[in-house]
């Protein structure tokens, strides 16, 4: 018994993902690679989609690989307005590499609006095509700051996410 749970947890390793990006007008709100609509959207070198951020940041963790900065810095022009979608896909490109591949993730978006619970399926079904996962296996959930901070001022969306990955 003792032998066949510690093949398992050397066999799957967790990862968490954290990501904030401030919003402002005249950008589109990307979360989850849907675009949502909304007055604001949120700054960043890339798309600035926060939940996918947090996504990748979760997976390079669990798989000791650094972190999204490391690998997509936003020093490099060639990230500059990129979708993080691609990001993403190229994130599971590197864990394939490394044998590893995504058991599941769970996901809460910290945001004070826009309402965000009608775009969860469109989003499940962009990342479990990516992540190569069946979408029960990706849960997404949204939640307020209740008024409280940056967040909650509706200055800002978060991102926080935790993955499952194994060995191929």
């Amino acid at each position: 018994m003792i032998q066949s749970l510690n093949h398992s947890i050397t066999k799957c390793r967790v990862g968490l993902g954290l990501d904030f990006h401030r919003l402002v007008a005249e950008r589109p709100l990307v979360l989850g690679g849907v675009r949502i609509p909304y007055a604001k959207g949120l700054l960043g070198h890339s798309d600035a989609d926060v939940l996918t951020h947090a996504l990748c940041d979760a997976l390079l963790g669990a798989a000791g690989l650094g972190d999204i900065g490391t690998h997509f810095p936003d020093t490099n022009e060639r990230y500059h307005g990129i979708e993080s979608l691609r990001l993403l896909d190229q994130v599971i490109t590197l864990l394939s590499q490394e044998g590893l591949r995504v058991v599941n993730v769970d996901a809460t978006v910290i945001a004070q609006e826009p309402k965000l619970a009608p775009y969860f399926p469109a989003m499940r079904t962009k990342l479990a095509g990516i992540l190569h996962i069946p979408h029960d296996r990706i849960g997404l959930k949204a939640t307020t700051s209740e008024g409280m901070g940056a967040l909650g001022r509706s200055e800002g969306i978060g991102a926080m996410c935790i993955c499952l990955i194994e060995r191929a």
